[in-house]
């Protein structure tokens, strides 16, 4: 979970339009001071163009408001490090009124935050400078409905298919619960909590870890799970534990936990970079997720196990759970008959935190997270090298590993979308919206990031539009109140609306995690 930041190169460009954004305004309270906040005020457009930023302050109400504070601040860049904090107060602001107030100029390359704040109201938009010029980029306003709440730290979040509208939550401390019509059941669909290994509570990337239903779920109750076990061996940490067991004949919301059924075991040399996320996908075959073992940098024997095909780790898997047991290899998987592991689809992972299939075209995208300076996002087709530890994201990382192996470097697949570490350092994959509450979002891209900093919470929401075929703009999303979290996760009902997973601790403890869903009007 890190990154930094890479080169620069500098051309010259001529922008000749301004770019504006007008939206809705995010309203977070001002614990300090709360008498600061007047609900009669609103933050319109902000706009930038040459030299800076300008933002329109409104007065809804029906009296003039005095003394009206405000600041602008931009951060960010890749030139000279931005950071322009402006502020002012307006004496009086007639009812109906509007006053446009101004930033100091802005100077730099690259992309920045651009915040305002007014008597306690918040804006927060992203932006491009070149130079001393400003584009602001679109974005939408972003509201977080709390369905559930009370969890550790909810990882996974799905559905049966079976049209019950049923939701599944994965606790990383080895419980799943169901919430049934939007209430959270006392009685859990299954605990595994005995079989995971002790956590650390302070930080750990093990323990339940991934779930999924059977396609034909409704027919067979056939469920699946991932998870961190103890160790049956020397030299490594722990197990991770592919297992399969049956739906309770008694009872519609309870899996019978003494079905277990172990499909596979892989053994884990450090505590990290475990993956989990399993799927089944479009094809009806079972997807599993798995990094590359942990610790920094895949320094794991001489060539790692990203860039090793007689490994597991640090490849997305694809086996078939229904012709043979514990399980069969499709035929047409990329190493069958070739050198390399039967069950590998695609290699050259670092730790796929998350993968989803797009309902409408099928597309498997990957959110990878990086070393130290880049988080990626991919497209991921059978047989691809993705390209750790040769690379992180689109930058060399270790070129003279491909050397050592052979391998032309741009033959190597390429992710779609990239960012670093001035924007956040963990990334948590999510889904293509589909779904009907949110048309606004429909065709985007939705996922975020675990938080900007490892001990306070900041996680960040973004969403990737594609503007041409093949090019995609990162925007983040307008919040319609303060969300300071640890970014978990994303899930997906059967209606296809989509669900955030956080929680406001680091480590596996306490009972701050919750699940929202997320809606832009």
């Amino acid at each position: 979970m890190k990154k930094k930041l890479a080169g620069v190169s500098i051309c010259i460009l001529l922008i000749v339009s301004i770019h504006s954004f007008t939206g809705s305004v995010s309203v977070a309270q001002n614990l300090f001071n709360p008498s600061k906040i007047s609900p009669e005020l609103e933050i319109g457009d902000i706009n930038g163009g040459i030299g800076g930023i300008k933002a329109d302050i409104k007065n809804a109400g029906d009296e003039d408001a005095m003394n009206v504070e405000w600041s602008i601040s931009v951060k960010g860049g890749t030139l000279g490090r931005i950071n322009v904090y402006s502020q002012g107060t307006i004496n009086t602001l007639a009812a109906g009124g509007t006053e446009t107030v101004s930033s100091d100029s802005v100077l730099g390359l690259g992309d920045v935050t651009i915040k305002v704040i007014v008597n306690g109201l918040e804006k927060t938009v992203n932006g491009y400078v070149f130079l001393f010029y400003v584009v602001i980029f679109p974005s939408l306003t972003l509201e977080l409905e709390t369905i559930a709440s009370g969890f550790n730290s909810p990882v996974v979040l799905t559905h049966a298919g079976d049209g019950t509208n049923r939701l599944f939550v994965a606790d990383q401390i080895g419980i799943i619960y169901v919430i049934e019509n939007d209430n959270l059941l006392a009685d859990p669909f299954l605990d595994l909590s005995n079989k995971i290994v002790p956590l650390e509570s302070i930080y750990d990337e093990r323990g339940l870890l991934g779930m999924a239903f059977h396609p034909d779920y409704g027919n067979n109750g056939r469920f699946f799970v991932y998870c961190s076990a103890e160790k049956s061996g020397e030299g490594i940490d722990h197990e991770s534990i592919l297992s399969e067991f049956q739906l309770s004949t008694e009872n519609p919301n309870r899996i019978d936990s003494t079905s277990e059924t172990i499909i596979l075991r892989v053994n884990q040399p450090e505590s990290n970079h475990n993956g989990g996320q399993i799927e089944f996908g479009p094809d009806g075959y079972l997807y599993v997720g798995l990094g590359d073992g942990g610790g920094a940098g895949d320094r794991h024997n001489t060539i790692g196990n990203g860039q090793n095909t007689s490994t597991l780790l640090g490849s997305i898997l694809r086996i078939d759970v229904d012709d043979e047991k514990p399980y069969a290899i499709p035929p047409d998987n990329p190493f069958v008959e070739t050198s390399g592991l039967d069950e590998i689809y695609a290699h050259g992972f670092r730790n796929p935190w998350k993968f989803s299939f797009e309902s409408e075209t099928g597309r498997l995208i990957v959110a990878d997270v990086g070393q130290d300076e880049w988080e990626e996002l991919d497209f991921v087709e059978k047989g691809g090298n993705y390209g750790w530890r040769i690379m992180e994201a689109n930058h060399p990382y270790d070129p003279e590993l491909a050397d050592l192996l052979g391998i032309d470097i741009e033959t190597l697949e390429k992710p779609f979308h990239e960012y670093n570490h001035d924007v956040g350092r963990s990334i948590t994959g999510g889904y293509m919206y589909h779904g009907s509450q949110s048309p606004k979002l429909t065709g985007t891209y939705v996922f975020g990031d675990w938080s900007t900093s490892f001990v306070r919470p900041n996680g960040k929401l973004f969403y990737l539009e594609e503007k041409e075929p093949g090019i995609w703009e990162r925007y983040e999303f307008s919040l319609s109140e303060p969300f300071e979290h640890f970014v978990l996760s994303f899930g997906e009902d059967e209606n296809g609306e989509i669900y955030c997973l956080s929680k406001t601790t680091l480590g596996p403890t306490g009972d701050t995690g919750d699940v929202r869903k997320m809606i832009v009007s």
